[in-house]
């Protein structure tokens, strides 16, 4: 699709000529009307492409103006979506979303955000004592130990953490979980508060360079997307092909941000006007996967469900099916548009 507001400057443009060349005074067309679109997010660079969307022109060029809402999390977002009074969540999946899917809850997911690469910045880390003591020398020692997690029980942190424990061969009630923002990890480690941590960039690095842990497990599970874009059952139903345009936007940003193309002078000053990032965090760190077709990560919503209904976070015993979590419809319409 074309750029709307170039589109009505040509026509007013040829309403002119035509006007000065018969003297007949032609009315221009009207301008496009730009569609307003509420989108919460929780303001993480997992999102990137929504805040560079925005200021490269990108939802502008597809006649939306965004009006953006920060919530503390992704269960608060999915409330208001739930009411109409959002059309979008950009938000990190939990149990209490996937309780709201099997209640029937109208809202889709429609694409993925971003996913984890071969390296990313996520470990599991140890308490710097109990590992040199060699108490703790792999996941399967934090059976019985204290592990914090920022959003606690039923959080992408939690299932984050859960998959690492699969690999030491612990289950959800193995161990005792502690409920702590990433910043506060590397504090509590050294407190001796908790044994254990799954840490988040750039907390982890920041924990290993002050020599406040060990990492245990690093590198885990790439692949993996526990962010997504969701639109609200209204948005959908009401203004199917602005919620196209949206996916359109966000996947022009995703194809500027690959490559060299992720530190882009214009890319970066979104990333840090959103989010905070420093300079040292987007250059030092592993980036995230955004992939240019913003495909939907279907193994992870999956897994994610399972995971949580095994942990007894579920209020239902029955595996929801995908299609009752996500939309394809719009991802699909806007690759067609832009081609691959």
């Amino acid at each position: 699709m074309g750029n709307p507001n170039r589109l009505w400057a040509g026509m007013a443009a040829v309403a002119m000529v035509v006007a000065t060349a018969t003297g007949v005074v032609a009315a221009a067309p009207a301008a496009p009307r730009v569609e307003r679109v509420v989108v919460a997010h929780v303001p993480l660079i997992n999102f990137a492409t929504l805040y560079v969307a925005i200021e490269r022109g990108f939802m502008r060029d597809q006649g939306i103006e965004v009006e953006l809402q920060r919530v503390a999390s992704g269960t608060e977002a999915v409330a208001f979506l739930a009411q109409d009074r959002l059309d979008v969540g950009a938000i990190g999946l939990a149990a209490s979303i996937f309780n709201a899917f099997n209640r029937g809850l109208e809202m889709r997911v429609v694409a993925s955000t971003s996913s984890w690469g071969q390296r990313h910045g996520t470990r599991i880390l140890a308490r710097l004592d109990l590992f040199d003591s060699g108490e703790i020398r792999s996941v399967r020692d934090l059976r019985g130990r204290r592990v914090a997690v920022a959003g606690g029980a039923g959080s992408a942190g939690h299932y984050l953490f859960l998959i690492g424990a699969r690999r030491g061969g612990i289950g959800p009630r193995d161990f005792e979980l502690v409920n702590l923002p990433n910043p506060d990890h590397g504090p509590a480690l050294r407190a001796g508060r908790v044994d254990a941590s799954l840490t988040g960039s750039p907390f982890s690095s920041a924990a290993l360079a002050q020599f406040l842990a060990r990492p245990l497990l690093e590198n885990f599970a790439p692949g993996t997307s526990t962010t997504v874009f969701a639109f609200s059952g209204g948005f959908m139903r009401t203004r199917p092909e602005v919620a196209t345009r949206f996916l359109m936007a966000l996947m022009t940003a995703a194809r500027a941000m690959q490559g060299e193309g992720y530190l882009d002078p214009d890319n970066v000053a979104a990333y840090k006007k959103y989010t905070g990032v420093r300079d040292e965090v987007l250059r030092g760190e592993p980036p995230l996967l955004y992939y240019p077709d913003m495909r939907i990560v279907a193994t992870t919503i999956v897994d994610m469900e399972k995971a949580f209904r095994e942990a007894g976070l579920a209020d239902y015993a029955t595996a929801i099916p995908i299609e009752q979590m996500v939309d394809r419809r719009f991802q699909q319409e806007a690759v067609k548009r832009l081609g691959r």
